[in-house]
């Protein structure tokens, strides 16, 4: 069933009810004639249904649509500008549950670039993605870059794996550890310190590498996740 993001919930859940001017003219340009649903900012989903005109039909909770994704969460490097609300697009679009900032020793981000504005910007970029690729629960994005050595202790079940040019091919890792859930761990484009590597090393980060090319930082975390979530499709299909 088709989905909608609102941005405020509406005063009753059943019941006449006059949309934002947005969503109208999504519903226009759709001609939406079955039912669908809104999401609401908080969770949950209200059923609803539209006269052809002004409002809506409210026909109360119900549900919320779920998708079988793998919990994947990507701590990245941050790319600047257009860059970062790429990588925030596509790791929506590959099911990633959480995205991490990650603050290295070679980042060249800026105060700038985690502004309320900016923020506000990334989130829109998010419900953007989950309305085009139909995915009902947008991930989390932490607000500010997180210190390298924080990242695998707030994820202690996620298997952690190092994405590294050369190293074995990231299904093969899959395949051999068959994890419940994923930490991917992207550096910046002049790569770890041989510190960073080494605190890596001291947590048990495994390695694994995404084919014969070196892809740039908004492309190797979502390409990663969606190598994770086709594994996870494959292993729930058999």
């Amino acid at each position: 069933m088709r989905f909608f993001f609102v941005p405020e919930a509406p005063p009753r859940l059943r019941g006449e009810w006059e949309p934002p001017a947005q969503l109208l003219r999504h519903l226009r340009a759709l001609r939406l004639q079955e039912d669908f649903l809104l999401l609401l900012p908080l969770g949950g989903a209200v059923r609803a249904r539209w006269d052809g005109r002004q409002g809506l039909e409210l026909l109360g909770l119900t549900e919320m649509p779920k998708l079988p994704l793998l919990p994947v969460t990507l701590a990245s490097a941050w790319p600047k500008g257009q860059r970062a609300e790429a990588l925030v697009a596509r790791a929506t679009e590959m099911g990633v549950e959480r995205i991490v900032p990650l603050a290295c020793a070679r980042s060249v981000v800026t105060a700038s670039d985690w502004s309320a504005a900016r923020l506000q910007r990334y989130q829109k970029v998010i419900l953007e993605a989950c309305q085009q690729c139909g995915r009902p629960v947008p991930p989390a994005l932490d607000p500010r870059p997180a210190p390298l050595a924080r990242v695998r202790k707030e994820a202690p079940l996620a298997h952690p794996v190092l994405l590294l040019p050369g190293a074995w091919p990231l299904s093969m890792e899959l395949s051999l550890h068959t994890p419940r859930e994923v930490l991917l761990l992207v550096g910046p484009e002049g790569g770890f310190t041989p510190e960073e590597r080494a605190l890596l090393q001291r947590q048990g980060v495994h390695e694994a590498g995404l084919g014969p090319t070196v892809l740039r930082i908004e492309a190797a975390g979502p390409f990663a996740a969606g190598i994770c979530q086709h594994w996870h499709w494959q292993t729930q299909s058999n």
